[in-house]
């Protein structure tokens, strides 16, 4: 494998070809025309020095305050579509390292600036190396990049060509010139590199354009190492994006421009890990000045794993200490948000603070809050405990927490998140959660998702037939169409969440004020006795599901469902023309499966009459058979639809 390290690099591509006629270039005057060779390597032609051309020559790196904030980048022409494909695809090196490529204005100056089929007749997309741009910084109207011959290329060309023309910006050397790198296929008799046949190849390419002698520097003669000058991996790494594979196509005779098998288009391993020991980590020194902090929490660990929705570019740090980070950029064709999935392995089982944020721009004064975050998906939550989720955030609507059985149980405090409207803790064991002053909320569960029946048949109310049979009832009532074709395998609510969800074990379970547009509470396996659904005018569906001895069938008493008579006595009057409808469920716990599975079971109520009296007067209905086995309705449910 190979690695490559710093210089700029001319990528002679002389075939027959023309202007993009739909660039309009504003191209410089021939007096201030830079010209392909004037540049090679990490030197001038003119002072070749090999002790000034390396590998990863230190004297062309950037320093960190350059490569951190100050490499500013301005097109000189270009259509929109080039320009975005170039600011997409550079972001792949800021994602893995300490530098950033801030693009400004056409108008303002630059480090670097691009061109595309700028120069009349130049036929080479290049790159001055690292530092060498600081040489012709008065030089506002000349490339320092170049991109020739786009208008046939493929999109996987182009992207190719952008990926090493920045690694040269970067200081990065083309990787043939690795010293480990021998052409095997290119030799004499003698077994010697066969000079001849490479001389030929580039002298028929560029038609004597330039001097073998200036020539054979760069395509020829591998880079010296110098020591503390030279910075180079261990071995020739053939997947880098530095790769240029002509020494192959003058053995199979192959013109530059019909070489596209071998196109390297995406960083290499070792491109990476390289760039990164050049530049440091991504996160670097930025948390306050670059990344605005939106969500933190602890994790411990190996594999967090959640999902976000945002509308601005993210970064997730995956380590506070340590200054170990991603960044996630929006795709240039998004129009209203993007969602992806962030994950990460750490090397060390150890706890973690992890941090989202959004990244700022160039100069951007740090805001008192962001619309950059829509969603939160915690989808790996075991091992996450000590939430800060920010009130910042102002388009924050969705958040999901899934833990299981190995979660830490804690309070979640969600006080004055009014833009907040979906809210759902999935096994979170005996944590505790208080809502209050969210005017939004419109949904609160522990299930994964709302599940609502298709449709209500029967009678209204639940009557029970015959006596009980070890203190169970059988009974006739409403019953559920649930959407079956919707249901994953062996989830909720065919069979219950398998890690119980908040508890009053520590304190009230579940705390609701001031919340006053919640329209659906979905109570999955809770071990709460009691909630209050006092204030809440909106509410119109509700599932609750706890094992016997909690707020479904549980009691404080000797009379099963006093706990239920309690809640349901706090509920809101429905309108007339739209009932409420509540979905009740016992589960129990199969001791034959481990982690355990709740299944359903029947509920053991004393207090029917009460409940049922409660809901009529309410105009609520419940369902007491969760109904997942589909059935024709026998009698038309006057009720209809809520």
């Amino acid at each position: 494998m190979k690695k490559l390290l710093f210089l700029s690099v001319v990528l002679f591509v002389l075939c027959g070809c023309s202007n993009d006629d739909k660039l309009k270039p504003g191209q410089p005057d021939n007096e201030s025309t830079v010209f392909v060779p004037h540049f090679y390597g990490a030197a001038r032609l003119e002072n070749p020095a090999p002790e000034t051309r390396g590998v990863a020559n230190a004297l062309k790196m950037w320093t960190k305050p350059v490569a951190e904030e100050n490499l500013t980048v301005k097109f000189l022409n270009g259509t929109e579509y080039y320009r975005e494909l170039v600011k997409e695809t550079v972001k792949e090196w800021e994602k893995v390292a300490g530098v950033r490529f801030y693009f400004v204005n056409d108008n303002e100056n630059a480090l670097i600036r691009i061109g595309f089929d700028y120069v009349p007749g130049m036929m080479s997309s290049w790159a001055l190396t690292g530092t060498d741009h600081l040489q012709v910084y008065n030089k506002q109207t000349e490339p320092t990049v170049h991109f020739a011959q786009w208008r046939r290329a493929l999109d996987k060309l182009r992207r190719r060509d952008v990926l090493r023309a920045f690694g040269q910006v970067l200081g990065l050397e083309l990787e043939f010139r690795h010293p480990n790198f021998t052409p095997g296929w290119i030799t004499d008799e003698n077994g010697n590199v066969d000079e001849t046949r490479i001389r030929e190849y580039w002298e028929n390419e560029l038609g004597n354009y330039i001097s073998w002698e200036e020539l054979k520097k760069i395509v020829l003669d591998p880079l010296q190492d110098q020591t503390f000058l030279i910075s180079k991996t261990d071995s020739y790494d053939s997947e880098s994006v530095m790769t240029w594979p002509f020494y192959e196509m003058i053995a199979q005779n192959i013109p530059l421009m019909e070489y596209d098998e071998d196109c390297k288009s995406e960083l290499s391993v070792q491109d990476k890990e390289f760039i990164q020991n050049i530049y440091g980590p991504t996160l670097k020194d930025y948390i306050g000045n670059r990344y605005f902090e939106l969500i933190e929490f602890d994790y411990t660990g190996t594999t967090p794993e959640f999902t976000l929705t945002t509308t601005k570019n993210t970064a997730v740090i995956w380590d506070k200490e340590t200054k170990e980070a991603t960044n996630f950029y929006l795709p240039t064709d998004t129009t209203t948000v993007y969602k992806f999935t962030a994950t990460h392995t750490f090397a060390e089982n150890k706890k973690h603070r992890i941090i989202i944020a959004e990244i700022l721009e160039r100069g951007q004064q740090i805001p008192t809050e962001s619309t950059a975050l829509t969603k939160f998906d915690l989808t790996n939550g075991e091992g996450a405990d000590n939430f800060d989720i920010k009130l910042l955030n102002k388009a924050l609507w969705y958040i999901r927490i899934i833990g299981g059985e190995n979660f830490t149980s804690q309070d979640f405090d969600f006080t004055g998140y009014d833009n907040l409207k979906e809210l759902y803790l999935v096994g979170t064991l005996d944590s505790r959660v208080t809502v209050e002053n969210c005017d939004n909320l419109e949904v609160l569960a522990t299930s994964r998702f709302i599940y609502k029946p298709e449709d209500v048949s029967g009678p209204l109310q639940t009557t029970v037939l015959g006596t009980s049979v070890d203190n169970i009832y059988l009974i006739e009532g409403p019953i559920a169409e649930w959407p079956m074709e919707d249901i994953p395998f062996a989830q909720w609510p065919v069979s219950a969440e398998p890690a119980y969800s908040l508890s009053d074990l520590n304190g009230t379970g579940v705390s609701i004020l001031n919340c006053s547009n919640i329209k659906e509470i979905s109570l999955e396996n809770t071990r709460i006795n009691n909630i209050d659904f006092s204030g809440l005018s909106n509410l119109e569906y509700v599932y609750l599901s706890s094992t016997k001895d909690y707020l479904v069938g549980g009691s404080s008493g000797y009379n099963a469902g006093e706990y239920l008579v309690t809640a349901l006595s706090t509920l809101n009057k429905r309108p007339s023309n739209n009932m409420g409808i509540i979905v009740l469920r016992g589960v129990t716990t199969s001791t034959s499966i481990y982690p355990p599975d709740y299944v359903e079971v029947p509920i053991v109520i004393d207090e029917l009459e009460q409940i049922n009296a409660q809901l009529e007067l309410k105009n609520w209905t419940a369902i007491w058979d969760s109904g997942l086995c589909p059935q024709d309705p026998a009698v038309p449910w006057p009720g209809g639809e809520e």
